[in-house]
């Protein structure tokens, strides 16, 4: 029986994969939200699990460690306020720490999840290309698989996702809206998109130390035709105010995913951007019909 181990399983990526991976597996889960866990993994009947806190990623454990057959490793932190600390921390000093504890005679796989923003001046965006970095300039028998990920929409779990914000503001019938000129080009891929792709992920098999895949749509939009877009799908008149906010440090204008990494793959992303908006609208309105907070 194959051995896994998963970090940062409660965040939104990370539940995803969770709840995709095969349940003839001895799992191992390394959290600081178990109880969160354990109500994502509550209808997975895992051969083998076992849940562990950070602390777990340990040279004591060593050993535990080098006999993992898969690690995926979905850690990270946005930057927000005091908290650049906790931001190197999850980026990029923990997997760094489990990738060295896994390294042994025995082959594994190391899945990492990264980011397709890349402009470095923007902290998480440093960290995590740093942790990139480190993996490169390893030849080891710890195989890396590293995901560059666009941005993800069309789970109605992710409250805290753009679209899905934006769609929960117009339903609710906000007046005004504010935002930047929206000129940032972003490449959106929908979740059911993301989940069949890994399942493929799963089953790689290379001898690559080092193997970089980024998944995205390959398409990349404006956020201002993007608002706009679900402005004319869910038919509202709100008011939108471009140009109100100046853009972030470290903004990236461009993003795109290069589909020619996924040449291996018998895939391509089937959801188009207007059919996951409203895939996704379904479901909000019945999620806030459920909760008596719209009237249709």
């Amino acid at each position: 029986m194959k051995k896994f181990l998963i970090i940062g399983a409660s965040g939104f990526i990370g539940s995803n994969i969770l709840n995709l991976l095969p349940i003839k597996i001895d799992l191992t889960i390394v959290t600081s939200k178990k109880k969160k866990i354990i109500e994502i993994i509550k209808k997975k009947k895992f051969a083998r699990i076992t849940i562990k806190n950070y602390n777990f990623i340990s040279f004591k454990n060593k050993d535990i460690i080098q006999a993992i057959d898969v690690i995926i490793n979905c850690t990270g932190a946005y930057p927000k306020k005091n908290n650049i600390k906790k931001l190197i921390f999850l980026n990029y000093k923990l997997p760094k720490l489990l990738f060295d504890l896994s390294v042994s005679k025995k082959p594994k796989q190391f899945i990492n999840i990264n980011t397709l923003l890349k402009n470095r001046k923007s902290t998480y965006v440093k960290y995590k290309y740093k942790l990139s970095d480190y993996f490169k300039s390893k030849l080891e028998n710890t195989k890396v698989i590293d995901l560059f990920i666009g941005h993800l929409y069309g789970d109605v779990r992710n409250k805290k996702e753009f679209i899905y914000s934006m769609v929960i503001k117009i339903l609710k019938k906000e007046k005004k809206l504010n935002f930047t000129k929206g000129q940032q080009k972003r490449d959106f891929i929908h979740i059911q998109d993301f989940r069949k792709l890994f399942k493929k992920i799963l089953k790689i098999k290379t001898n690559k130390r080092y193997s970089k895949f980024d998944i995205s749509s390959f398409k990349n939009y404006s956020i201002k035709s993007v608002i706009l877009l679900i402005k004319k799908i869910t038919l509202s008149n709100i008011d939108i105010n471009f140009g109100y906010f100046k853009y972030r440090k470290g903004e990236d204008f461009s993003i795109k995913g290069d589909i020619k990494t996924l040449s291996r793959f018998n895939w391509n992303p089937k959801i188009k951007l207007s059919s996951g908006i409203k895939l996704l609208l379904k479901e909000i309105k019945i999620e806030l019909l459920k909760q008596k907070k719209i009237k249709i």
